[in-house]
C-alpha cells in the first residue's frame, strides 16, 4: 500500500529540461488532487486507483489544506483554485510525471496547464474523450440539475457537443454519494437505462469523481460501457505520464497554455 506522503526527489526549475524526469529506473509518479478542504474522499479514491494502477506507477492522493467539502458551486471552485494550483506546481518540482484534478468540473485545468510542463488531466475531458472511442454518443449522469449548464459547457469547450446524447441528473448532492451508495447505484441504473433507451446513448459517463467504484455493476445492468471518471482519468494520466517521461510530450505551450513570463513577477 503506497503512502499518501509525497516523496521529494529534489527541486527542479520550471524552466529546466523536463525530459530529465524520464530517467530510466525512476518510478512514474502521479498525483491525484481532491480540490476540496477535506480528506473524506481520499481513502475511497486511493482504493479505486489501487485496483487499476500499473504496478510501476506510484500514486499519491491529497486534498487541500482548506476550503469547502464539495465544488457544486462556481464560487466554491473559485475559492480553492489558488491552493490547488500551488499543489500542482509543487508536484512538478518534486518530480511527479502527471497530476489529476479530482473534480468532474475540471476546475482550473487551463490555468494549471499554463503553470507547468507535466501533463495535467481533467476527469471530464479525459472521460468524454475515451467515451467517444467506445460509442457514437454518450450520456453523462450528474448529481443535480445545478450541474447541467457546466457539463454542457464542458462538452462544448472540448468540441464534443455533437457526441453528447444527454445529461441526466440523479437528484443527489456530492456529500450524499459516499454515504448513500445504495441510492446512488439505483439512481445510476435508472437514469442510465433511460439515457440508453430514450436518448440513444451508447456509453454512460459517471459525471462526478464520487460516482465511482461501481461502474462494472452498472455496465452489466445496462449492457453498455460505463466509465468511472476516477479510473478513466487515472489510466489517461498513466498514458500521458509515459509520453511525457519517455518522449517529452505534454500540452503545447505555443498559444493557449503559454506560461506567464517569469520577469512579470507573478510566478
Amino acid at each position: 500500500m503506497p503512502s499518501l506522503l509525497i516523496t521529494n526527489r529534489g527541486k527542479v526549475s520550471r524552466d529546466e529540461n523536463i525530459l530529465r524526469l524520464g530517467i530510466r529506473g525512476v518510478a512514474t509518479k502521479i498525483m491525484f488532487i481532491n480540490p476540496v478542504g477535506t480528506g473524506a474522499y481520499d481513502k475511497h479514491i486511493l482504493s479505486i486507483i489501487e485496483r487499476v494502477r500499473r504496478k510501476d506507477v506510484s500514486p499519491t492522493v491529497i486534498h487541500l489544506p482548506k476550503g469547502p467539502d464539495h465544488l457544486e458551486y462556481h464560487y466554491y471552485a473559485h475559492l480553492v483554485t489558488d491552493d490547488m494550483l500551488k499543489e500542482i506546481r509543487r508536484a512538478e518540482t518534486e518530480g511527479f510525471h502527471a497530476a489529476i484534478i479530482g473534480c468532474f468540473y475540471d476546475p482550473g485545468l487551463t490555468e494549471a496547464r499554463e503553470l507547468v510542463h507535466m501533463p495535467v488531466i481533467g476527469p471530464a475531458e479525459s472521460t468524454m474523450l475515451v467515451a467517444c472511442t467506445l460509442g457514437h454518443r454518450f450520456s453523462i449522469l450528474v448529481g443535480r440539475r445545478k450541474w447541467l449548464p457546466k457539463m454542457m459547457d464542458n462538452a462544448r469547450v472540448y468540441g464534443l457537443r455533437e457526441r453528447l446524447a444527454s445529461i441526466r441528473p440523479m437528484g443527489m448532492r456530492v456529500t450524499e454519494m459516499l454515504a448513500e451508495q445504495k441510492k446512488l447505484k439505483e439512481s445510476a441504473k435508472r437514469e442510465g437505462r433511460a439515457a440508453v433507451q430514450e436518448d440513444g446513448a451508447e456509453v454512460i459517463v459517471m459525471g462526478c469523481t464520487q460516482e465511482s467504484g461501481f461502474a462494472e455493476e452498472i455496465s452489466k445492468a445496462l449492457g453498455v460501457p460505463v466509465l468511472d471518471p476516477v479510473i478513466t482519468s487515472w489510466k489517461f494520466a498513466e498514458m500521458q505520464a509515459d509520453m511525457y517521461a519517455s518522449l517529452g510530450i505534454s500540452h503545447s505551450k505555443a498559444y493557449g497554455y503559454e506560461s506567464p513570463p517569469k520577469e512579470e513577477g507573478w510566478l
